[in-house]
């Protein structure tokens, strides 16, 4: 088994449509590290955890949308030897100022 070692995250500026996807991957047997490390270099993958069971990985992205999304998804896919991803969660496509306010005062929901 191997080890991973700490590395430098590449963060991207969180800006009015970034959003946030969650997926899990299986690569093929063998190529576990190489993917690993191929994913910490990719700027959209905000972190990436290892999994024991039917998925290796299970990566969170960042991007410009929805397409951008999918096109990140895609291009791991090809370049990790990825044979199996899982579904998809993301966060909403809207603008914050159209999203609720996160910064209501909680009492005065209570009632």
């Amino acid at each position: 088994m191997f080890k991973f070692k700490k590395s430098q995250r590449h963060r991207l500026p969180v800006g009015d449509y970034m959003m946030i996807g969650l997926t899990m991957i299986k690569v093929r047997p063998g190529y576990e590290k190489s993917a690993y490390w191929d994913l910490k270099r990719r700027p959209e993958v905000k972190d990436v955890f290892r999994l024991f069971g039917e998925y290796n990985f299970f990566l969170i992205l960042q991007a410009e949308g929805t397409n951008r999304l999918n096109q990140i998804l895609k291009e791991i896919e090809e370049e990790v030897k990825a044979v199996k991803t899982g579904p998809v969660l993301h966060t909403d496509e809207s603008a914050p100022d159209k999203m609720g306010s996160t910064t209501a005062d909680p009492v005065s929901a209570l009632g």
